[in-house]
């Protein structure tokens, strides 16, 4: 009897052991697969972002080897920096972070096409008045400024025009609100009205990443930020 059962217990346990090298064995293959699919997601984004580096990936759900079956990722949380870094064409953003959802590929995560994404990005005040060739700064309490060069009185002057930044169905940029100011002296308001029709023109946007569009704008005090929002995005260069 006692023979039979020490037998049992030795059986059990080499049942448990063999389960966890299994259990082991797959959390492995896992991990693997998981790493193997966020390099090839970096390097297409790298490709379509334009980035120095590699963007940072990460993975929601577990186990990732599921997803990799059904060629179905169902959320990925990119952290990019230096956009348009590398690739001509591309507005500068200085940081973006970016939720993807529900990204299918047919080639094995070759290429993937993203259902929608979600995000912000950090553009810079020079990096936004290169690309639009327009004086923009920050003028405090959310409010940018913008200066232009008008006609007064049979003069040229520097006007000033602030305003809160809101977008307008063309993806640019708009002030409500705005203020204007000719040498240091802000206007009355019938004399601002009529400036503000001739000086006061919309900030286009253009060159945004992988075909997204804006869906918000704010001013903080070293840079703009912007909502980005895209359905149906490949995600690849």
């Amino acid at each position: 009897m006692v023979i039979r059962h020490r037998t049992g217990w030795t059986f059990l346990i080499l049942v448990l052991a063999a389960a966890l090298l299994l259990t082991a064995g797959l959390y492995a293959v896992d991990r693997l697969a998981e790493k193997r699919v966020a390099e090839q997601v970096a390097d297409n984004l790298q490709s379509a972002l334009g980035t120095k580096d590699p963007p940072q990936v990460s993975f929601d759900g577990f186990p990732f080897l599921t997803q990799v079956a059904s060629r179905n990722i169902r959320q990925v949380k990119v952290i990019a920096d230096g956009i348009g870094t590398t690739r001509e064409g591309l507005l500068p953003i200085a940081h973006a972070d970016l939720l993807i959802t529900d990204v299918t590929t047919t080639d094995w995560f070759q290429t993937m096409t993203a259902s929608h994404i979600d995000g912000s990005a950090i553009v810079e005040y020079s990096a936004l008045q290169e690309a639009s060739s327009i004086p923009v700064s920050y003028a405090g309490d959310g409010r940018i400024r913008i200066e232009t060069t008008t006609t007064l009185f049979g003069a040229r002057v520097v006007a000033q025009v602030t305003g809160v930044p809101r977008l307008d169905r063309s993806q640019a940029i708009t002030l409500g609100d705005p203020t204007i100011t000719v040498a240091g002296v802000e206007l009355p308001d019938f004399t601002a009205e009529a400036m503000l029709r001739t000086v006061l023109k919309p900030i286009p946007i253009t060159g945004l990443p992988l075909g997204l569009t804006l869906s918000s704008v704010a001013a903080e005090p070293s840079a703009m930020r912007f909502g980005l929002v895209g359905d149906n995005v490949p995600l690849q260069g």
